[in-house]
């Protein structure tokens, strides 16, 4: 089986695993922010700086979510999910961003988010949606 193969699997859910997700903002104080108050939520969190970098780490790791921002260098957030539904990668997807038009995210229901939230944001709204999306 192929990695690409191999990372579009459907997770099966165990409540005694940690919930795995991934972070990607080009903003590193963004991702440091992100990954400590998911981190102290019980969440296992890997971080990537930008949307190819996740894209190698989603091919070789399993998550149960995705965090991203959108307007970020070499592969943009949605562009970055296009990839991922086209490889038949299914797992939730949260974007959020201070100049992502909101209209083009929902307009693209093939992407399936499951949300979107647009900067400036509490950072207690990205744990809500997490939380309603991975309860832990």
């Amino acid at each position: 089986m192929n990695a690409q193969a191999l990372s579009a699997k459907t997770l099966v859910s165990d409540p005694d695993r940690c919930r795995r997700i991934l972070v990607v903002d080009d903003d590193e104080d963004e991702r440091h922010i992100d990954c400590m108050m998911l981190s102290r939520a019980g969440y296992t969190v890997d971080t990537a700086a930008d949307g190819e970098e996740a894209w190698k780490m989603l091919l070789s790791v399993s998550y149960d979510l995705l965090l991203s921002d959108h307007n970020m260098p070499r592969l943009c957030g949605l562009d970055l999910v296009e990839r991922m539904r086209a490889a038949g990668m299914t797992l939730p997807i949260i974007i959020n961003s201070g100049c992502l038009d909101l209209g083009k995210a929902s307009s693209h229901s093939r992407l399936e988010l499951a949300a979107v939230l647009h900067k400036p944001f509490e950072f207690t709204e990205v744990l809500d949606a997490v939380k309603h999306i991975l309860p832990t």
